[in-house]
């Protein structure tokens, strides 16, 4: 099972990603790569985590899926990413200065060109629920500035992931978009 967790720099981007995915391999449901600490730049007026270090915290997370699935630097260098089209985010409490934080993500549903995500943020001391993203993305062609379908062994990552998860209860922070399945 993929326990290993993620490795970020001073400020919380991913440097080294999990062991990638490979067929046979036992998946985590949901994954648990990412752990990151609020950083004093993310932190407003108000003393907690601003709305926009939320998002970046979750887009990090989501940097570890895809270093997870195969979408790494070879990946994106041959044209192929994946980009976000529509997010929503639940702010549930709020992340002092220096607080340890855990994202966790599921795969919630894929098809040929569309990936629907979600993650829930957790207060790496208590695990009390922070905040949560549900996330579509679609898979593009970078080259011909359009959307391609997902490449197979990133597809094969992604179905055995959606596997997996689909054991899992109801996202309770989800259902803000159409659920892609399989064609």
């Amino acid at each position: 099972m993929a326990t290993e967790n993620a490795q970020v720099d001073h400020e919380g981007r991913l440097v080294h990603g999990p062991t990638r995915w490979q067929p046979g391999d036992d998946i985590a449901a949901p994954l648990d790569f990412y752990r990151v600490a609020v950083l004093p730049a993310c932190v407003d007026y108000n003393r907690h985590m601003t709305e926009a270090a939320y998002l970046t915290a979750f887009g990090w997370a989501s940097d570890a899926l895809f270093s997870y699935i195969g979408d790494d630097d070879a990946y994106r260098a041959a044209g192929h990413s994946f980009y976000t089209v529509e997010t929503h985010i639940a702010y549930l409490r709020e992340a002092a200065e220096h607080a340890p934080l855990r994202i966790t993500t599921r795969v919630l549903g894929v098809d040929r060109k569309r990936l629907l995500i979600y993650h829930e943020m957790f207060h790496g001391d208590d695990d009390t629920m922070l905040s949560t993203t549900e996330q579509m993305l679609v898979h593009v062609d970078m080259n011909a500035g359009r959307s391609a379908a997902i490449l197979p062994d990133v597809r094969a990552a992604l179905d055995a992931i959606l596997a997996a998860h689909s054991t899992l209860p109801p996202a309770t922070g989800g259902g803000h978009f159409p659920v892609p399945t399989s064609e």
